[in-house]
């Protein structure tokens, strides 16, 4: 499986979810807090992409069966 970056949308999105102080460009550059928080990031990414928004409009919800 190919690791990918996410994009800094879904990193400010994790990044507002974990409620602190600290500026988001100082709290990358802690490779802790950068591994996490890009991990998640990856995981919302995907979450993002599996809604599709056409169907959505169409309000077409079955599933294939």
């Amino acid at each position: 499986m190919e690791r990918f970056e996410p994009d800094r949308a879904a990193i400010e999105y994790v990044y507002g979810h974990l409620h602190m102080l600290t500026p988001l460009d100082e709290v990358l550059k802690n490779p802790t807090l950068n591994i996490v928080i890009n991990a998640v990031a990856r995981r919302h990414m995907e979450r993002r992409a599996k809604v599709d928004v056409k169907k959505l409009q169409a309000n077409d919800n079955e599933e294939p069966v």
